[in-house]
């Protein structure tokens, strides 16, 4: 008879790593949140002076650029570590998309803030 076993061999490191997660997204929530009041702002104003959609939708594709691109980083290292059912995939791509969000927020956005 085959035996199962359904219990969790991480020792109980499960809730650590969602914690970060968590805080991850939380962090990123912010940055997220000025991008895009950053990219409606640009494109309502780009409407505005005459600016043809095409220009305001290549404008909207710079700014996800950043963070979509560290979401697909994350989810590449997830891949390519197997880590698809370990509990630190999830902050692992938390982290891909914090780190695509502050390298946008923080080289691009804030220094044209100002």
């Amino acid at each position: 008879m085959a035996q199962t076993f359904t219990g969790r061999t991480d020792g109980g490191r499960t809730w650590p790593l969602l914690v970060l997660g968590v805080v991850e997204l939380f962090v990123a929530g912010p940055m997220l949140a000025m991008l895009v009041m950053t990219g409606l702002v640009a494109g309502v104003m780009g409407l505005a002076s005459g600016s043809s959609a095409v220009v305001v939708l290549g404008l909207a594709l710079l700014l996800a650029l950043g963070p979509l691109l560290g979401l697909g980083l994350g989810f590449l290292l997830v891949r390519v570590f197997e880590l698809r059912r370990e509990p630190g995939a999830f902050p692992l791509i938390s982290f891909g998309l914090l780190a695509g969000t502050a390298i946008e927020y923080l080289c691009w956005i804030r220094p044209a803030i100002g």
